[in-house]
């Protein structure tokens, strides 16, 4: 493949003949022409590719050798000009769609915003748009630092605002502080008690005192860290009383019930017909040729990919495509395998949701039974949990 450097200048590809072939590339070689992919398809006849200015320097050496040149093809953009010069429209159309390219990527047509948890993106942009920061907006109206000290007035919870133009991008990325009400809830004197029954398996404690130790069982209610510190003397008697907020990272091994249900026979959707294709642009705000659902019952997918001439220069316009399949619902009745490989599957969800609340499986005790009707789940999980509750310590309280 031509590289572009060689296409805007042009080339032709020329066939040399005659007795002196050799002295013709000698020539050449002395005087710098550069001839690409030379064949020698027969005696005393080559063919070569060059480009158009070395081939307008070739008359002094086609008058010393007296060989044949012709040529045999022409490629590159000189030539296509040249072709084109009488397509008018053509040519016009091309201007137009540079000069569209070239107002496209004065503009911000992507507003990207990252960091940002209590404010949700919606209300973000929203108050944008109030301020004029929309999308399309000229690149030359955009004041990042003007843009950043906006959002920290008026959003006192957010500390740090980055905000920077790449190509048709505005990238904002927030930071927000940590609620003030957290702090002072961490702050209040407490005690930690057991929110469940079962073994402590670990404990650390960072603040207050330890009332129950790594082994011991622990049952609902009791006390595992006291807010109440004692400040002993060398003598060993109480100096002062300090209320401290009791912290500590405190796991329980317990078992939990695990029951899952679920009805053999079902309804399965069975694809009727060949699947149709539409397709559809999404410009700005607007959807052209999107179609109307038809009223038979079909499974719908939407693909949609953004038109982007650069990382970074992201066009306002998308083409979609929706697929749509017809299908009928049939009752259908899972087998003992199928229906042991569904209760697998929603153990497994099962598992995913106590892992990302941090708990730790340690040992499952289920059985599955598969009846006429039924498909049902049960048994314990042993697990290891993080325990400990808050409970407020009034300041005079003693120690139990």
């Amino acid at each position: 493949m031509e590289s572009p450097e060689k296409f805007v200048r042009g080339s032709v590809k020329i066939s040399v003949s005659g007795e002196q072939i050799e002295r013709f590339l000698n020539l050449c070689r002395a005087r710098g022409l550069l001839l690409e992919n030379v064949r020698l398809p027969e005696e005393k006849k080559l063919t070569a590719r060059i480009s158009i200015a070395d081939f307008k320097k070739l008359a002094p050496i086609h008058s010393k050798t007296h060989v044949r040149i012709h040529i045999l093809e022409k490629r590159g953009l000189p030539f296509f000009l040249y072709k084109s010069w009488r397509r008018k429209c053509f040519l016009v159309g091309i201007l137009l769609c540079a000069l569209l390219l070239f107002w496209l990527s004065g503009r911000i047509w992507n507003i990207h915003i990252d960091g940002n948890v209590k404010n949700s993106t919606p209300q973000l942009l929203e108050f944008l748009d109030q301020q004029g920061v929309i999308h399309g907006i000229s690149k030359k109206n955009v004041n990042c630092s003007e843009i950043a000290a906006l959002l920290r007035k008026n959003y006192p919870d957010i500390t740090f605002v980055s905000a920077r133009v790449q190509g048709t991008r505005l990238l904002l990325t927030i930071q927000e502080e940590v609620l003030e009400e957290t702090l002072q809830e961490e702050a209040v004197p407490c005690d930690l008690i057991a929110d469940f029954d079962g073994e402590i398996v670990s404990m650390t404690t960072r603040s207050g005192v330890p009332k129950m130790k790594t082994g011991d069982t622990c049952q609902k209610g009791d006390l595992l860290i006291s807010g109440i510190v004692e400040i002993l003397n060398d003598s060993q008697e109480v100096v002062r009383t300090e209320y401290v907020s009791a912290d500590a990272d405190i796991y329980v091994r317990h078992q939990i019930p695990y029951y899952q249900e679920f009805s053999l026979s079902y309804q399965k959707k069975i694809a009727d017909g060949k699947p149709k294709n539409s397709w559809y642009f999404h410009i700005g705000n607007w959807i052209l040729g999107a179609g109307s659902a038809s009223r038979e019952q079909h499974i719908t997918s939407v693909e949609e990919i953004p038109w982007q001439v650069t990382e970074n220069f992201a066009l306002p316009i998308s083409l979609g495509k929706i697929t749509r399949t017809p299908y009928q619902i049939e009752k259908a009745v899972y087998t003992k395998e199928q229906a042991e490989e569904k209760a697998a599957r929603q153990l497994k969800l099962y598992e995913k949701n106590l892992l990302d609340q941090y708990i730790t499986i340690v040992d499952t005790s289920l059985s599955i039974t598969v009846d006429k009707t039924c498909c049902i789940t049960k048994g314990t999980l042993t697990v290891d949990e993080k325990c400990g509750e808050r409970r407020s310590v009034q300041k005079g309280e003693e120690t139990s």
